[in-house]
């Protein structure tokens, strides 16, 4: 039940399937504190004993399944980061539980047709098939081997061209916790996400939360007609909400949850000159920072990067007279927009009606 259908990380009906204890997991071998590199062979599970009764929210039953998950991707030869892969799009698909149900887009005269813990349709074997999460993993493991270039994808883009999801970004929330589970249950060190592609890292928790993009900072100017102070373009309007921190630089850091789409040292006769760009997971908002201090960009193009996380330093790089933040808000998920194309609109009131001006 995936963006497809229903959000994935969604489903609250209690199962009537057995809890299964953590303690049933099975140590199959190998050394899987090497495991950490992107290309590594796949980890081992570790036994039973040595994994928490909970992580990242998951537990019994949900933790024996993504077990069974990994092991799939340690026999068919696949590195680590397809084990991530699968623990991730079976998160966002149904919690890592094997359900008999979907929403009414998998279902066809009443009877569901995307079942399991990958929500998978007939294509992939008959009812029972895709019920068994062995069946269900590796079909879909299988498939990710047919997707050219699957290693160096973004994480949610490579599951969603096995899924098919409607929202190709829809599985990226759920990666920090398949990070987590992945590595209490291998030992492997995969933190922030460097089994992904470069500059794909997951930082911090997601969770959909707001934070003032300069912290500390005052408004110095609102956003909206400037008379007697044009834009390059020759137009008196002000497109974005420009904050500075008093005395010294503040730290710019992401106001939402989003996806990193520019970051560079580059102003390519913008005047932006040092600037962030990123889509917020929900895609209704393109955020963009303008004039931070050359050499201080803590983020990189890929990386996921939850609300609070520091993306650079207010400086005074570009077209500008001053040190301060000019913080723009885009109307809609662009990966590079400008006022001059993009819709733009007044961040003060979103920021305001998030408690944080």
């Amino acid at each position: 039940m995936s963006g497809k259908k229903a959000a994935g990380g969604a489903v609250a009906a209690v199962l009537a399937v057995p809890l299964f204890l953590v303690g049933s997991l099975v140590l199959l071998g190998g050394n899987s504190a090497q495991a950490g590199a992107c290309g590594a062979p796949a980890a081992a599970v570790v036994s039973g004993k040595d994994v928490p009764k909970e992580i990242a929210g998951f537990s019994g039953v949900q933790l024996k399944n993504a077990a069974i998950l990994m092991d799939q991707a340690k026999k068919l030869g696949m590195p680590v980061s397809a084990q991530l892969l699968v623990v991730q799009a079976a998160i966002g698909e149904s919690t890592l539980r094997a359900i008999d149900y979907t929403d009414a887009v998998g279902t066809v005269n009443g009877v569901a047709i995307t079942i399991g813990i990958l929500q998978q349709d007939e294509s992939y074997g008959v009812r029972a098939d895709r019920l068994d999460v062995a069946k269900a993993g590796a079909g879909f493991l299988s498939r990710l081997k047919n997707v050219q270039g699957w290693e160096s994808l973004d994480p949610s883009i490579a599951i969603h061209r096995v899924q098919r999801n409607a929202d190709e970004n829809h599985y990226t929330k759920f990666r920090a916790q398949a990070v987590q589970v992945v590595e209490a249950l291998s030992g492997a060190k995969v933190t922030g996400g460097e089994c992904s592609a470069p500059g794909g890292k997951v930082i911090g928790e997601v969770k959909g939360h707001w934070a003032n993009p300069l912290p500390g900072g005052v408004v110095t100017s609102p956003y909206g007609p400037r008379p007697g102070m044009l834009d390059p373009l020759g137009r008196a309007f002000h497109f974005g909400l420009d904050l500075s921190h008093p005395l010294t630089a503040g730290t710019e850091v992401a106001a939402t949850d989003m996806k990193i789409t520019v970051a560079t040292d580059v102003d390519g006769g913008t005047g932006a000159g040092t600037h962030v760009k990123g889509i917020s997971l929900d895609r209704k908002f393109t955020l963009s920072y303008s004039h931070m201090e050359p050499g201080s960009l803590r983020v990189k193009v890929g990386d996921v990067v939850a609300a609070g996380t520091p993306l650079g330093t207010e400086g005074a790089s570009g077209n500008v007279t001053g040190r301060h933040l000019h913080f723009e808000v885009f109307l809609g998920a662009y990966n590079d927009p400008w006022s001059t194309h993009e819709p733009t609109t007044d961040p003060e009131p979103i920021l305001r009606s998030k408690g944080l001006l």
